[in-house]
């Protein structure tokens, strides 16, 4: 008999090093836990894959939306959608509201707010090379 795997208690898939780009731009992964197939599109939420994502069908349908999940209970508790909002300072400053609203700052909350929105591609700042001190005159 086989003992169960930390994600049926945690509800939480990690992915093993090992990840590769699918051709639909989702990066797929086993879990290291249950061995399972998994499938991400942000590349931080984890999800079984071979189903039907709920979640995912959503966003490609339903516009850009902010999601308030209990992470604890694996819940959605609520989806604000967004397309109202003319610009991202106006969606950065909801993000704020919501926050406040529902107390996410506060220590011990089991609350995240997540983004639909894919993940902004980040700058790489290459550092200038060190100055090169000439070597003392061994003589």
């Amino acid at each position: 008999m086989e003992a169960l795997a930390q994600c049926w208690f945690t509800r939480v898939h990690r992915p093993v090093r090992d990840r590769h780009r699918d051709s639909d731009g989702s990066m797929v992964s086993t879990c290291r836990y249950c061995h399972r197939q998994l499938v991400s599109w942000d590349r931080s939420n984890w999800n079984l894959a071979g189903g039907l994502d709920v979640s995912r069908l959503a966003e490609l349908t339903g516009g850009r939306t902010l999601t308030l999940l209990d992470a604890s209970d694996d819940l959605i508790v609520r989806r604000f959608p967004i397309r109202h909002l003319d610009n991202e300072a106006d969606v950065e400053a909801f993000k704020q509201e919501l926050r406040a609203q529902y107390g996410l700052d506060e220590p011990g909350t089991t609350l995240v707010l997540r983004d639909s929105a894919p993940p902004r591609k980040r700058k790489i700042r290459l550092s200038p090379p060190p100055d090169e001190t000439p070597l003392a005159d061994p003589l």
